[in-house]
C-alpha cells in the first residue's frame, strides 16, 4: 500500500492537524492509467465538472503581460468573462461556469528577504478579486507559483480562502524551482508529492467544513514538468484537472496536448488560450473537440 502521509499546522483553522491516507500503487500505463485513489468517505460532495464547464480568465491585476485579469478591470472585466463564457455555453452541452484565475503566489527572478524566489500577493488584493468575483457571479481560483517555496508553505498562506466554498486552487510546475532553480532561467518540475499535499489539505477542507467538491488545476506543457505524473492521488471529494499549457499555433498546442496526454491523465482535462501569443487561436468548438473533451478552458 503507498501511503501519503501529511501533517501540518494549518493555522487559520486554530488546528494542529494530521491527515494519513492510504492508496493503491497506480498499474503501468495503457491510456489512460487507473489511478490511485482514496476509500469513499461519509461527506462526498458532488462533482463540479461532471456536468460544469469551467470557463476562467487568468492573470495578475498588476500587469497586462501576465493575462486578462491585469487588462480589464471592474464591470469591464466581469462582462468580458460572460460573453467568453457565453460562447461555450453555445456550444456546450455542460452548464458554463466562469471564474478569475488570480495568481496569488507570483514566482520573482529575485530572491526577496526569505531567499524564496515568489511574491505572496497581498490579503487586501485577494480579498478585493473574491468580492468583485462574488459579485460577478463567478468563482475565485488562486493559483500558486512556488518559487523556491513549498505547495504546502503557500497553501498554508491561502487557507483561509480555500475554506471558502467558492474558491478553488491551481499549481504551477514551470515555476516549481526546487532548492536552487531561479523562475524564467530554466522550465520548472514539480513531483507528485506536493500535488497530493494539495489534495490532502483540500480534502482536510472539504471534509471538517462540510464544503462542496472542490477544483484542483495543474498545469503542464512539458512532460518533464510532472516527471511522476502517474503517481498524482484521485479523490472522491476534489475534481483534479490537468491544464495544458503553451502558446503557439493550433497544431502545436494540438500536438502539446495529445503528448501530455499520453505521459498520463488526471480524472479531468484543460485546455489553456493565449489572447495574445497564439496564432490564429481556436475557436469554442475546436477546443471542445480535442480528445479528450476539456473540462476547463484557461484565457490569458
Amino acid at each position: 500500500m503507498r501511503r501519503v502521509a501529511i501533517t501540518g499546522i494549518l493555522l487559520a483553522c486554530g488546528l494542529f492537524v494530521t491527515a494519513t491516507f492510504a492508496a493503491a500503487p497506480a498499474p503501468p500505463l495503457p491510456k489512460p492509467p487507473a489511478r490511485p485513489s482514496r476509500p469513499v468517505p461519509a461527506h462526498q460532495p458532488t462533482s463540479v465538472l461532471d456536468k460544469h464547464l469551467l470557463v476562467t480568465w487568468y492573470g495578475s491585476p498588476w500587469t497586462g503581460r501576465m493575462g486578462v485579469l491585469g487588462r480589464l478591470h471592474g464591470r469591464e472585466l466581469a462582462d468580458g468573462l460572460k460573453k467568453q463564457a457565453d460562447a461555450y455555453a453555445k456550444v456546450s452541452s455542460k452548464q458554463v461556469l466562469p471564474a478569475y484565475e488570480l495568481i496569488a503566489t507570483v514566482a520573482q527572478p529575485q530572491p526577496g528577504r526569505d531567499g524564496r524566489y515568489r511574491r505572496r500577493e497581498s490579503r487586501e488584493v485577494i480579498d478585493r478579486m473574491l468580492r468583485e468575483a462574488r459579485a460577478a457571479g463567478v468563482k475565485l481560483i488562486l493559483d500558486v507559483q512556488t518559487g523556491r517555496s513549498t505547495v504546502m508553505d503557500e497553501i498554508l498562506y491561502l487557507l483561509p480562502y480555500l475554506e471558502q466554498p467558492d474558491v478553488y486552487l491551481a499549481l504551477d510546475p514551470e515555476f516549481s524551482m526546487g532548492a536552487d532553480g531561479v523562475p524564467g532561467r530554466r522550465i520548472g518540475t514539480m513531483r507528485a508529492s506536493e500535488v497530493n499535499d494539495a489534495i490532502a489539505v483540500l480534502e482536510f477542507l472539504v471534509l471538517s467544513r462540510r464544503l462542496p467538491s472542490k477544483v484542483l488545476i495543474v498545469h503542464q506543457f512539458t512532460t518533464a514538468m510532472l516527471p511522476d505524473k502517474e503517481q498524482i492521488l484521485s479523490s472522491p471529494l476534489l475534481d483534479v484537472v490537468l491544464s495544458v499549457d503553451g502558446f503557439g499555433g493550433q497544431a502545436l498546442k494540438r500536438s502539446t496536448y495529445r503528448a501530455c496526454m499520453r505521459q498520463g491523465m488526471l480524472p479531468f482535462s484543460g485546455f489553456k488560450l493565449f489572447y495574445l501569443q497564439d496564432t490564429n487561436l481556436l475557436e469554442p468548438a475546436q477546443v471542445l473537440a480535442l480528445t479528450p473533451s476539456p473540462a476547463l478552458v484557461i484565457y490569458q
